[in-house]
């Protein structure tokens, strides 16, 4: 990456600045991945930095403004992630800080142009990701059962309304809050697992659909 860099100048001459900054692009990939990887074992092995999965995260948003960048003047873009990478809180896990998720970077780098938009489901089960040695990504896919949505949740709410069996669009920037302002909706499902965060802060909006189902085509 440092020679690249360095070497832009000659690199350009060769082939010019749009395929020099695409190739820059993809370097870059590589390096957060290799990170990554090596940032995801030391999590899994209890020797996890604070934040160190953020590395993942501000590469996606960085990615999202190089397009920007070079889109015609005022163009939006849609983009498709799980709700952990798109929402603009910090993302905890174990009680300790592990991600500034791509979403809380985009909206520093876009601030109200940014919007979020979660999709969750108020199903009693959930296709789930388990590590998996022997399988060729390091985890397999299997159904996992869930409990009851939790007071406080986005789908105990949903639940509480009666809307868990339709497909709904649900406003969260004017959510009610307690005596002290904090919003009464403070966890989401992730899988199987459930985020603890503000959630009025972490999305604009939520989907809710009454089923979910494991895309078979996916074979691991």
């Amino acid at each position: 990456m440092l020679r690249l860099r360095a070497a832009e100048p000659l690199y350009v001459s060769h082939s010019g600045q749009s395929r020099f900054d695409i190739a820059r692009r993809r370097v870059e990939a590589a390096c957060h991945t290799d990170y990554m990887f090596q940032a995801m074992h030391a999590l899994l092995s209890g020797r996890g930095l604070t934040a160190d999965l953020s590395v993942r995260e501000i590469y996606m948003a960085e990615s999202v403004r190089w397009h920007l960048e070079r889109a015609e003047p005022g163009a939006r873009i849609v983009l498709a992630a799980h709700n952990s990478h798109i929402h603009k809180t910090e993302m905890k896990l174990g009680g300790g800080l592990t991600a500034l998720p791509m979403g809380r970077h985009l909206q520093r780098m876009l601030g109200q142009d940014y919007r979020t938009v979660a999709l969750v489901h108020t199903a009693d089960h959930v296709p789930e990701m388990y590590p998996d040695q022997s399988a060729a990504v390091g985890f397999t896919l299997a159904e996992a059962r869930l409990e009851p949505a939790e007071p406080g949740s986005v789908e105990g709410a949903l639940t509480d309304a009666g809307l868990a069996d339709r497909i709904t669009l649900t406003d969260l920037r004017h959510t009610p809050r307690d005596a002290q302002g904090a919003p009464l909706l403070h966890s989401i499902r992730s899988q199987s697992s459930s985020l603890s965060t503000r959630v009025p802060e972490a999305f604009d909006a939520v989907i809710a659909v009454p089923t979910v189902t494991r895309d078979r085509t996916v074979r691991f």
